[in-house]
């Protein structure tokens, strides 16, 4: 299996466990926080939903998509990855947007929010590794 592969299994799957932590804790209470502060304050804030939707489940959904494509292109023929490239910039983005809110707007950092942005970040850089590898062996 190609290196860049499987960064983006190990990276995905670590989000996955992120992200459904958060969503499967939001309603039982305070979720504790070990290296910062405000993973109370961020994780309730008006932020922390969309249209109703808790973020953590979407990005859940982000991270199984991400984990399930390349599950398909490592043990497949199909070189799909490259597609993830639309998913992964909508996902760095909104991170980027996130932890300039925790910072600017609410001045209280999540431990675990600031992982998954530093995972999807990972996820971006291995898929843009993974199309210029994809692009070179192929044309």
């Amino acid at each position: 299996m190609r290196a860049h592969l499987l960064a983006i299994l190990l990276l995905s799957f670590l989000g996955m466990a992120d992200t459904l932590y958060l969503s499967l804790s939001k309603d039982t209470g305070p979720v504790p926080c070990h290296i910062t502060e405000g993973c109370g304050d961020v994780l309730t804030s008006k932020y922390s939903e969309v249209a109703g939707v808790p973020i953590s489940w979407v990005g859940f959904a982000f991270y199984v998509t991400v984990f399930g494509v390349t599950v398909f292109e490592a043990f497949g023929e199909q070189r799909v990855v490259h597609l993830l490239i639309w998913p992964a910039s909508a996902a760095l983005a909104s991170s980027a947007v996130l932890v300039g809110i925790q910072a600017f707007v609410l001045e209280a950092w999540c431990e675990y929010c600031l992982a998954s942005a530093g995972l999807s970040t990972g996820i971006f850089v291995a898929v843009l590794v993974s199309r210029k590898s994809s692009f070179v062996t192929v044309h």
